[in-house]
């Protein structure tokens, strides 16, 4: 392929447009194929030849199954274009970054998203806009199409997001940000940039457990979540085995990741963003099987007891730290409806002067 993914990716929305009627920026992430699109059996077939000739590759017949939402099969997309032959041929691999919103170029700020346990950006491409003068980058693993080969640490890994950002920005302030795992990754680059000099202006962290006070998530857990379809849209029959295969690579990393507490000199602004919800009612997790004694399992699964820092104060010492609450679980606060309130706080977060009062927010300090 000599087109970019996002090229492919284009010409894939033209075709839903073609054969449903449905302007293409009326298309949306979270639109489910045959529920949203009204795609029946006899319109796929066709949609799917018209795209196994932009794609030149074979799709089974059941892809719209098993990737029944526009956003799963636009991650599906991302990764058999990276597994195709001639792309291999090129040694060319997937982006380590995708601009969602805006343009480095021209925008005054642009908040870096580093990316969940999947490894894929594009968990993050339903945020609504956030603002015309704010670009929105995904960064995805460099190890998204071979997971086998993700062995290095996080702390390493964090050195490869670092050359990418900053091929897009040179130089701080940098807003730095991150969902789940994301949330890990982007607080070891924000700490070994500051460590280089520069400056982070603020730090996200959604829905992220503390690593100091949480455990690396079981693998068990995302087995079973990916099992019973509860891993947000990424289809009725589970998550994709890429998938899979890199959140193990990435709970490995998390294991044996010990975070190093940031200097006080030069702290960022940290925002911590809480899903409300657990991912189970409590008389279904305690019939999962689930060893429900790992605290990070209760956390995602049950949901949590209050909304306090659960930790990150420790690691920023003496910083202030802002804490907002979103409805959803762990898994679905990046979809529909529950992304626009995300997209409402990011707005707080870009806006000029982050000193003023927030109604969204609640201001906690960390101790000294």
């Amino acid at each position: 392929m000599t087109t970019t993914t996002e090229a492919l990716w284009a010409k894939c929305l033209g075709v839903l447009a073609k054969e449903t009627g449905i302007a293409v920026e009326d298309i949306d992430e979270q639109d489910d194929f045959a529920g949203d699109l009204g795609i029946n059996p006899i319109v796929a077939r066709s949609i799917r030849a018209d795209m196994e000739s932009i794609l030149k590759t074979a799709m089974p017949a059941t892809i719209f199954n098993e990737h029944p939402t526009v956003g799963a099969f636009h991650r599906h997309l991302q990764f058999i274009t990276a597994r195709a032959p001639e792309a291999a041929a090129r040694d060319s691999r997937l982006p380590l970054s995708i601009v969602l919103q805006g343009s480095p170029l021209t925008c005054a700020k642009t908040i870096f998203l580093l990316p969940d346990g999947s490894g894929s950006g594009m968990a993050y491409a339903s945020i609504p806009p956030i603002s015309e003068s704010t670009c929105l980058v995904a960064m995805n693993s460099p190890y998204l199409d071979r997971a086998s080969d993700y062995t290095c640490s996080i702390e390493e890994i964090a050195g490869r997001w670092i050359d990418e950002i900053r091929q897009r920005q040179p130089r701080g302030p940098y807003i730095l940000g991150g969902w789940s795992a994301g949330g890990y990754y982007s607080y070891e680059v924000a700490n070994t940039l500051i460590r280089a000099g520069e400056r982070v202006s603020a730090l996200v962290l959604l829905d992220s457990p503390c690593r100091p006070d949480f455990e690396a998530l079981p693998m068990e857990v995302v087995e079973y979540l990916s099992r019973n379809g509860l891993m947000g849209s990424f289809g009725i029959k589970g998550a994709p085995a890429w998938v899979v295969e890199h959140f193990q690579s990435t709970i490995r990393g998390v294991r044996e990741y010990v975070p190093v507490p940031m200097d006080a000199d030069d702290m960022p602004e940290v925002y911590i963003i809480w899903a409300r919800d657990g991912v189970l009612p409590g008389n279904e997790l305690e019939q999962t099987g689930l060893d429900l004694k790992v605290k990070v399992s209760r956390f995602l699964l049950e949901g949590k007891p209050e909304y306090g820092p659960q930790g990150w104060e420790r690691l920023f010492p003496g910083g202030r730290l802002q804490l907002a609450t979103i409805s959803g679980n762990h898994f679905t606060l990046i979809h529909r409806p529950y992304i626009n309130e995300i997209a409402v706080l990011l707005r707080d977060i870009v806006a000029a002067d982050l000193e003023r009062p927030k109604e969204n927010w609640k201001t906690v300090f960390g101790p000294r």
